[in-house]
């Protein structure tokens, strides 16, 4: 009787203590998602944005370039043609309303580029000039390299030349 009751006790602690380190280890699993979620939804969000941006930008390069187009024409209504074409602004409306709908998952580096290239389209749409046009596609470039630093891309192809045994060549730049 003393056995049975000795190993009914033995099961019994072994069973408690069973139950508690699961309970402790799922706690802790618990505690380390807790704090992995925020990162992973931003990182999540970011890549979305990236992805969409991705679309929307060849459209708002084809609007700078079009518009430089018509400006860059001497015929006599070509000035007239790259006013009416610049206030068809509607990729840079998509554009900002992207970033806008983003912003809170956003580096401040990319908010910035992005605000910057939407006021100066904007402006170009209300008042066309090359000055304004070639600004736009310096801020579109411009845009573009700061996604490419914040993704990482730019590192990654460094980091394959130089696997590669590429040397900097001069008078080349490197990407930013």
């Amino acid at each position: 009787m003393k056995l049975v009751l000795i190993g009914g006790l033995i099961s019994l602690v072994s069973a408690l203590g069973g139950i508690t380190l699961q309970h402790l280890f799922y706690l802790l699993k618990q505690k380390r998602e807790t704090r992995q979620y925020p990162t992973e939804v931003l990182f999540s969000k970011q890549t979305e944005f990236y992805d969409k941006a991705a679309k929307i930008l060849p459209e708002v390069n084809g609007y700078i370039t079009m518009v430089d187009v018509w400006l860059g024409e001497t015929s006599p209504g070509a000035k007239q043609k790259a006013s009416e074409y610049a206030k068809k602004s509607g990729p840079i409306w998509e554009f900002h309303e992207l970033v806008e709908s983003y912003f809170m998952y956003l580096p401040e580096k990319v908010l910035q580029a992005g605000n910057d290239l939407f006021s100066e389209c904007m402006s170009l749409a209300t008042s066309p000039t090359m000055q304004k046009s070639d600004r736009c596609i310096k801020l579109l470039f411009s845009f573009q390299n700061v996604i490419r630093e914040c993704v990482g891309a730019d590192k990654i192809s460094d980091d394959l030349l130089r696997a590669f045994g590429v040397k900097e060549q001069e008078g080349v730049s490197k990407p930013r």
